[in-house]
């Protein structure tokens, strides 16, 4: 079990996001990874989700633009 867990607030982060998690698995420090999709239309949590060690979660969007 990891000791440690990360969340990442993500919004439209398909561009960025990668990086971000190839370098938490360099780290190699058994962190549980957990991204928090906040109703992302650019592909982030599909993206995510080709991460098997990372969990992705869905949360609604507080930005009155982005309001489903």
């Amino acid at each position: 079990m990891a000791e440690v867990s990360v969340i990442i607030p993500a919004l439209n982060e398909a561009g960025t996001l990668p990086k971000t998690l190839e370098a938490l698995r360099a780290a190699d420090a058994g962190l549980q990874v957990i991204v928090v999709d906040g109703g992302s239309t650019d592909g982030t949590a599909d993206l995510t989700r080709s991460f098997p060690d990372v969990r992705v979660l869905a949360s609604r969007t507080n930005l009155p633009s982005m309001r489903r």
